[in-house]
């Protein structure tokens, strides 16, 4: 099986950040983070291994969000490691190989103190992936 297909937003995030340091981006243009998605952060949010950009704060968590057309209702919230491993095992019970579903993995993160909040990562699930760890 193969991994998930990975798109980093690394690179978007560090211009975001430029941007705001040179006064091209307000501080309230990136601290942005609505009641939503603090509270899935807050929720359902991991901590994040680096303190906020912004803040310094080390309240920041990585939450995931799911999408994709397989899991109905479910697309577009945000959801737990186990609650994800559910969905795919549920997806792909045979590691994907007779699959024509696909999932897709948003993890952004969250400061729950100045409300900065920025996409990391995308990681897309599909036919013949690797499905038993998403981290």
């Amino acid at each position: 099986m193969r991994e998930p297909t990975r798109i980093s937003h690394d690179l978007d995030r560090r211009r975001t950040l430029r941007a705001l340091r040179a006064g091209e981006l307000s501080r309230s243009e990136v601290c942005d983070a609505g009641r939503a998605l603090r509270s899935s952060a807050e929720v359902l949010g991991v901590r994040s291994e680096s303190p906020c950009p912004l803040c310094g704060s080390c309240e920041v968590r990585d939450v995931a969000w799911v999408y994709g057309s397989a899991i109905a209702q479910k697309s577009g919230t945000a959801r737990s490691l186990s609650e994800i491993r559910a969905i795919l095992a549920t997806l792909f019970p045979d590691g994907g190989v007779q699959s024509a579903k696909e999932l897709t993995v948003h993890t952004v993160e969250v400061c729950l103190r100045c409300g900065w909040n920025h996409l990391l990562r995308e990681d897309t699930y599909r036919a013949g992936t690797d499905h038993r760890e998403h981290q």
